[in-house]
C-alpha cells in the first residue's frame, strides 16, 4: 500500500514557492525557451489516432516561431470542436502534420519545451513524429502546469500532491487558441516571476459613476 505524502509546512510550501519562481526567472531569461501548445481531435487515452488541429509555437519574448492549423485528414469530433472552435472547414487545404513534422522536429532541437501540461502536448508531438517516421528531436521539457500547480500550492489530500491548476487566460483573444494559449503560459510564467499581474490596476478605472 502506498504511504500517503504529508502536505508541505509553511515553511516547505515558501521554500517550494521560491523554487517555482526560480525556474520561471530561468526559462523567461532562457532565449532557448519554446512554449508549446496544440489543439487536438480528442485524447490520446481515449483515442489512439487522435491528431493535432492547431500547433504553435513562442520565444520567450513571446514571438511567434510557428503558428498552423493542421489537417487532421480525418472528421474533427464535435467535443473537439465545441472546446477550440476548429472545424472541418478551418483546416481543408492546411499541411498535415506529415508534411511540417520535420519544421516541426527542426524547430524544437535543442530547445528547452515549456507547455501546459507537457505530459498531453509534448507527449502527443512524439507520438506523432513516431507515427510519421519523423526523427524525434533531441530537446528539454518542463511542464508550466506542474510549477504553476506546485506555486500555487493547493494540497490534494486525495492524491497526495498538489492539485492541478487550469491555464489562467492572461492574454487577449479566445482560449483554446494554440497561440492565445502560449502567450497565457509566457504571462503565467512572468506572473510566477513577479513581472506581471492580471489583477487589474485601479488607477485606470474611473469609479465616478
Amino acid at each position: 500500500m502506498k504511504t500517503k505524502k504529508a502536505p508541505p509546512t509553511p515553511e516547505e510550501q515558501l521554500k517550494k514557492k521560491e523554487e517555482m519562481t526560480k525556474w520561471a526567472k530561468e526559462r523567461l531569461l532562457d532565449p532557448n525557451t519554446l512554449i508549446v501548445d496544440v489543439e487536438t481531435t480528442g485524447l490520446l487515452t481515449r483515442d489512439p489516432k487522435t491528431e493535432v488541429v492547431s500547433l504553435s509555437m513562442i520565444d520567450n519574448e513571446g514571438r511567434a516561431v510557428l503558428a498552423a492549423l493542421v489537417n487532421p485528414q480525418r472528421p474533427i469530433p464535435l467535443d473537439a470542436q465545441k472546446i477550440h472552435k476548429i472545424d472541418d472547414r478551418a483546416v481543408r487545404g492546411c499541411p498535415p502534420f506529415p508534411a511540417i513534422g520535420n519544421l516541426i522536429a527542426g524547430i524544437m532541437d535543442g530547445r528547452h519545451v515549456v507547455a501546459f501540461n507537457a505530459g498531453f502536448d509534448v507527449h502527443l508531438l512524439i507520438t506523432l513524429f513516431q507515427r510519421y517516421d519523423i526523427g524525434v528531436p533531441d530537446f528539454e521539457v518542463s511542464c508550466a502546469m506542474e510549477a504553476y500547480s506546485a506555486w500555487v500550492g493547493d494540497w490534494a489530500k486525495t492524491k497526495s500532491d498538489y492539485k492541478w491548476q487550469r491555464l489562467p487566460k492572461l492574454a487577449f483573444g479566445q482560449a483554446h487558441d494554440s497561440l492565445v494559449d502560449c502567450q497565457s503560459t509566457l504571462l503565467l510564467l512572468k506572473k510566477m516571476a513577479g513581472d506581471f499581474t492580471d489583477e487589474p490596476n485601479t488607477d485606470d478605472i474611473n469609479l465616478n459613476f
